[in-house]
């Protein structure tokens, strides 16, 4: 590929043409110089030509070098020599020597050098004997027919075989000479061989690397061979046109930029390319997982990139390390230095790592850039960095490492980019004392950038050499910080180190004061208890206002996560405020996290004529206006969770939710399994409290199977209780019991974790009819609410539990008294009409319906999809032991709609009896299977009016509620219905498919 020029020069080199630089016939030797990096098709050119020229051209001697063979007097002659009796023997004895003279002469020559340079590299000059005998040899060959001698990587010859190479170009004795010529790195050529390759007359040919268009037209010939979609080009003609512009994101575009146009390189990512074709056979349809030549670097799993650098496979990094293993011993301890340092932009401090002169490895980095394994001062491709550093010895790896470490270090480098060989090897760093600083600062520059995984290995390494022991608890403090963000199972092991710095008075109060609350989180009251006595003892008569600050968050949030232990030390935090809130001059000027979650939970506790429902709005708006203008952070993550508990506690589900799902993808785009896990179990109480059952058991179970048990502490409260309240929901009790029996800490029951635990709980024993049990749980839940000063019921409906408890157990009085209080005091919309349905319960059958009605109402309005289906069951029960059969049909298949819709199964199974001779679809036995629906482009032809219409339709509106919830006429209704039933093929309102748009519905 584009050497069609270069093939026709040389031809006419050989053949002497008229007007060339040199013909046989001009009485005197001439030479070609095919000049080029390692590796860019010199070797293969000359190899062309010469077979071009074969039948008709000069008698050819040829002799390959190479570096091994540098010091072996004679080691080219040899070769020529070796050659000429073969050329030979089929001339007629007339006019040849016979194959034995010539190899006697052959032999004396050698013999001659033997006795000459003792069998060592000599550059003195060759005898005038041998320069005779040689030329001799040559002159009687050529007395027949032109002879010519072409020699392959001339750099290597040795200089007795250059001595007579010229000899023999003066005297004519050869007709012409073509070599190869490549960088010698680390080595100046001798004048001997400068003067050869730089004669008056001559033909100089540069190789350089292929094009865009030339790399295309090898993809070309490639495809025209193999699976061409597969090889992810067009074919091209394979012509002399030299397209340049090739459009960047091509695959030659890409496979150019990583090879750099090297041929070697280029012919090793298509043989990698057909070996994946033949282990990957082709399916029904002629596809293959075999990844385009344009794929990403990871094309083994992702095979539809195609505007990535190509798939580096087995035979590419076997031609680049071909390469650099060319380049010498030289070239391949300094590729080496390069790999590990990642680049060549210190020429300096490259020699000096891998002990060469810097001459020498600028010549290398140069040769290395010429053949396409460096871009600049940088590898094109990782896998190739990645392959050369592997090609150390591994005991040679941590020295290098170190031994770099500490010249980057001298030169005054990034921390960053010292810290990245200190941590490049699974080995101890240098016991040096700039070590840890070095690590310190690096790791500071990581979290800058939000680097967390690497700042938590600089941090890990600066603690494991640092010498001073204040500092490595700084240290240890920091990292007990940021490492529950990246790897929260190893953060319970790393708190617990500070605490016995903690005992001692070593760690600081401000450190001493964010220990607190993670050794809350791990269960370890007793020690945190004594860091808040370290911290309240240490401060001075009058504390400054940033410590004082924080002494009453921290009591803000003992006062709503961990009351029991508030009561256990609360005394050492009064003389700090003693009020309830605290004054406005010492307060900050910024809305807290704390404030808000402590005021929405304490709503219930104010005095009558407060306004609970104002007060609640007011916390809620501090909890939005803190998330946003808040990013998430190791420092604000508390605070976020907290915004977030406060707006659920606030009744604002769906403001909620949003900043919950916002919050939720920044974490997981960030790499935060530690936040991803426990705002998933928050979120799942949101979507439990929606009734989308199904969406927060996977919540919830995401949530617990991304940590370890150890991890979460008593925060496993918050997923484990809302996994085992929807798996009760769904009527999968088995589930349910075996994640009851699941052990959790014995101090997550002195938490508010530990009330959502036993509101689960209690709602688990009450539906497998063990109603002793579960009234014991909701009472318990009810007695820690009413002395913590938390009695929300957004928090947990305890009351609504034991009211529908007395219900189960035939106590209609307990059950009614019950439901009443929970009716007068603190209750939302959505609490009131879970309150209503329980209590109409205990009502008589003819109050029954107007009761229900409510609570249908305010559950619809709410959105809570599974109390709206169990309230339309009784309120349709009810109607139905009324006597009026329409009414209660109409009812219960709303209710079973929903409950099907919704997850909630074992419901669902209990109304499906009563709606059997309906002509609904059969359903799927979970909610994650959706039901059999209309073909899909049919649903999706539906506007987005009538996608809505269809989906209240579907979930058992009437028109009429219809209109009112969207704004339009009874008639508008009626004709986006018939419209609907056209489009998707169906002729009755009770064939409407309930998975259609099932979130429209519920928030239409």
């Amino acid at each position: 590929m584009e050497r069609d020029e270069q093939i026709e020069k040389l031809t006419s080199f050989i053949f002497g043409a008229p007007g060339t630089a040199s013909r046989f016939t001009e009485g005197a030797g001439r030479i070609a110089v095919i000049s080029g990096p390692v590796a860019s098709g010199k070797t293969a050119l000359l190899n062309r030509v010469l077979e071009q020229t074969a039948d008709t051209g000069p008698t050819v001697l040829s002799a390959v070098t190479s570096p091994a063979e540098q010091r072996i007097p004679f080691g080219v002659v040899e070769q020529l020599l070796r050659d000429a009796p073969r050329t030979a023997a089929g001339r007629p004895p007339s006019q040849t020597r016979s194959y034995d003279e010539v190899s006697a002469a052959r032999d004396a020559i050698a013999a001659q050098a033997d006795l000459t340079t003792d069998g060592l590299y000599d550059a003195a000059p060759v005898p005038t004997e041998i320069l005779r005998g040689f030329d001799a040899q040559l002159a009687e060959l050529g007395a027949h027919e032109k002879v010519l001698i072409a020699v392959d990587d001339v750099q290597y010859a040795d200089p007795q075989s250059l001595h007579c190479l010229a000899y023999a170009l003066r005297r004519a004795a050869v007709g012409a000479l073509i070599v190869t010529h490549g960088p010698d790195a680390g080595g100046a050529p001798s004048q001997l061989l400068w003067q050869l390759l730089h004669p008056p007359r001559g033909l100089h040919i540069q190789v350089g690397p292929l094009s865009v268009a030339g790399v295309g037209r090898l993809l070309g010939a490639a495809a025209g061979s193999a699976n061409h979609s597969a090889l992810g080009t067009t074919a091209v003609p394979l012509d002399n046109t030299q397209d340049e512009s090739a459009p960047t994101g091509t695959p030659a575009a890409s496979l150019h930029a990583a090879t750099g146009g090297n041929p070697l390189l280029v012919q090793g990512f298509l043989e990698d390319h057909r070996g994946r074709q033949r282990s990957t056979p082709p399916d029904g349809t002629g596809r293959t997982d075999t990844p385009p030549l344009g794929a990403d670097a990871h094309a083994a799993e992702h095979a539809d990139a195609p505007d990535g650098p190509p798939y580096a496979g087995e035979h590419f990094l076997r031609s680049a390390l071909i390469y650099v293993h060319r380049t010498g011993a030289d070239g391949l301890r300094i590729a080496q230095g390069v790999a590990l340092l990642g680049s060549a932009d210190a020429p300096s401090l490259l020699a000096r790592l891998v002990g060469a002169d810097e001459r020498t490895v600028r010549q290398v980095v140069a040769s290395l850039a010429d053949a396409g394994i460096l871009q600049g001062a940088r590898f094109r491709h990782g896998r190739v960095q990645a392959a050369i550093v592997e090609s150390l010895a591994d005991d040679a790896v941590p020295g290098l490492r170190r031994r770099a470490a500490r010249l980057l270090y001298e030169a005054g480098a990034a921390p960053l980019v010292v810290a990245a060989q200190l941590l490049g090897h699974e080995s101890h760093a240098p016991d040096e004392e700039w070590v840890p600083r070095v690590l310190r600062e690096a790791a500071h520059a990581a979290l800058a950038t939000q680097r967390v995984g690497l700042a938590v290995r600089c941090l890990r390494m600066a603690e494991s050499c640092c010498r001073d022991e204040d500092e490595r608890m700084l240290l240890q403090a920091t990292l007990a910080k940021f490492i529950w963000r990246v790897e929260p199972w190893a953060w319970p092991q790393q708190v617990k180190s500070l605490t016995g710095a903690m005992r001692s008075g070593r760690l600081p109060p401000a450190d001493t004061l964010k220990l607190v609350c993670d050794l809350l989180w791990n269960g370890w009251v007793d020690d945190a208890a004594t860091a808040i006595r370290q911290v309240v003892d240490a401060l001075p008569d009058a504390p400054d206002a940033t410590l004082a600050a924080e002494l009453w968050q921290l009591r803000l949030t003992l006062a709503s996560t961990y009351p029991a232990v508030l009561d256990q030390v609360g005394g050492l935090l009064t003389p700090v405020h003693s009020s309830g809130f605290p004054p406005a001059a010492s307060e900050d000027s910024r809305p807290t996290a704390a404030t808000a979650l402590y005021g929405v939970l304490n709503g219930a506790t104010r005095p009558a004529g407060t306004g609970t429902g104002a007060a609640d709005e007011d916390f809620a708006d501090r909890a939005e206006r803190i998330l946003s203008s808040t990013r998430l952070t190791e420092e604000t993550a508390p605070g976020v969770r907290a915004c977030l508990m406060a707006l659920m506690y606030a009744d604002r589900l769906s403001t909620a939710t949003q900043w919950a799902d916002r919050l939720l993808a920044e974490a997981t785009d960030r790499g935060a399994p530690g936040w991803a896990a426990t705002l998933r179990g928050t979120r799942a109480h949101m979507s439990l409290r929606r009734g989308q059952l199904a969406q927060a058991r996977r919540l919830a179970e995401q949530s617990l199977d991304q940590l370890p048990p150890q991890a979460w502490g008593v925060g496993i409260g918050m997923p484990l209780s809302a996994l085992i309240e929807v798996s009760t929901a769904m009527g999968d009790h088995e589930a349910a019991a075996e994640l009851v029996d699941r052990p959790v800490p014995e101090e997550m029951f002195r938490t508010r974790y530990g009330l959502h635990y036993l509101h689960a709980r209690g709602r688990h024993q009450l539906a497998t009819g063990r109603h002793h049990a579960a009234l014991t749980d909701f009472v318990a839940c009810g007695e820690l609410m009413r002395r913590w000063r938390m009695d929300r019921s957004t928090l947990a409906p305890w009351r609504v539990g034991v009211a529908e408890t007395w219900l189960a157990l035939g106590g209609h009085e307990q059950a009614e008294r019950f439901a009443r209080e929970q009716l007068t005091g603190d209750t939302g919309p959505r609490v009131r009409g879970l309150t209503l349905r329980v209590l109409a319960g205990a009502r008589p059958l003819d109050e029954r319906p107007a009761l229900l009605a409510k609570a249908v109402t305010l559950l619809q309005r709410e959105g809570d999809w599974y109390g709206l289906a169990r309230a339309l069951s009784d309120l349709g029960q009810a109607y139905k032991q009324l006597g009026d059969p329409a009414r209660s049909k109409l009812h219960l298949r709303r209710a079973w709609r929903i409950a099907e819709s919704c997850g909630a199964q074992e419901l669902y199974r209990s109304l499906q009896t009563g709606q059997t001779a309906q002509p609904a679809p059969s359903r799927s036995a979970t909610a994650e299977t959706e039901s059999a629906l209309p073909q899909a482009p049919a649903v999706a032809s539906l506007t987005e009016a009538e996608r809505r219409v269809a989906a209240l339709a579907a979930h058992g509106y009437t028109n009429r509620e219809i209109g009112e919830k969207v704004c339009i006429t009874v008639s508008t209704v009626e004709q986006h219905l018939t419209r609907v039933y056209r489009k998707i093929n169906i002729t009755h309102r009770q064939d409407l498919p309930v998975s259609l748009d099932i979130d429209v519905a519920h928030t239409a």
